[in-house]
């Protein structure tokens, strides 16, 4: 499983990364954030939220017979996601859509992405093809949608609350609440019935390149946080089709 090694990363600076998940409590979630705030600081997209947590919703992609969300429950360690990401519920608002392409290489995570505007998204979900195109993250996208037929198969939603390092270490840690999914192949439905997943629980996420800093080894330590396999996607596809499970 390969992907073109033209296309850009999501940061220039920074073109892969470590991601560890983490599910914890609310006490929890309260007493992580007051013991990060020496060390982090919100980032620019959660300081102009309204309620300094913003929206993210993934139109993800997969086959009939849903590879890539085998290929995950497996635990294959070479694997990749397709999605159509926006901030935003109202398409007559001009929220930012973003098509990514995310590649696993083992423990390594690359994402890779590009900016649409609505009337680029419609046609693409209409016609499977981007008119014109020399993006090419764009290009790969719809190579892949003809290469395994991919389709769109769940809208995920949830609100992001994000942080990073105040001394430039790279370290970027979120927090995912209110997750929810629902059936769909739009990213702006006029109706879906959601599921709530894990209610009682947040999503703790921390991305880094470089090492781990000792003082945030030695918070999950003290919280106890133990790694999860947490997938929105997979975790979407197992509600909607228990079959699957």
């Amino acid at each position: 499983m390969q992907l073109n090694n033209t296309l850009p990363a999501e940061d220039s600076n920074i073109n892969w990364r470590f991601e560890t998940k983490y599910r914890i409590s609310y006490p929890q979630y309260f007493a992580i954030k007051n013991a990060i705030a020496p060390y982090l600081k919100t980032d620019l997209f959660t300081q102009s939220a309204s309620e300094k947590r913003y929206l993210v919703r993934s139109l993800y992609f997969d086959t009939w017979d849903y590879k890539n969300f085998i290929e995950k429950i497996n635990g294959d360690c070479n694997r990749m996601k397709f999605r159509i990401r926006t901030y935003g519920t109202d398409p007559m608002n001009y929220p930012d859509i973003r098509v990514e392409i995310k590649v696993r290489t083992g423990n390594i995570i690359k994402k890779y992405g590009s900016f649409i505007n609505y009337e680029q998204h419609l046609w693409f979900m209409k016609s499977r093809y981007w008119n014109p195109c020399d993006d090419p993250v764009l290009i790969e996208f719809e190579r892949y949608v003809h290469k395994w037929n991919l389709i769109p198969v769940t809208l995920v939603q949830y609100f992001r609350e994000g942080f990073h390092s105040r001394a430039q270490e790279g370290i970027r840690l979120t927090f995912d609440h209110l997750i929810k999914s629902a059936s769909s192949n739009e990213l702006f439905p006029a109706c879906s019935f959601w599921h709530r997943h894990n209610r009682s629980q947040i999503v703790l996420e921390i991305k880094h390149q470089n090492k781990v800093p000792f003082w945030l080894n030695e918070l999950i330590q003290q919280f106890n946080l133990k790694v999860v396999s947490n997938s929105k996607y997979t975790n979407s596809i197992e509600i909607a089709e228990r079959r699957m499970i």
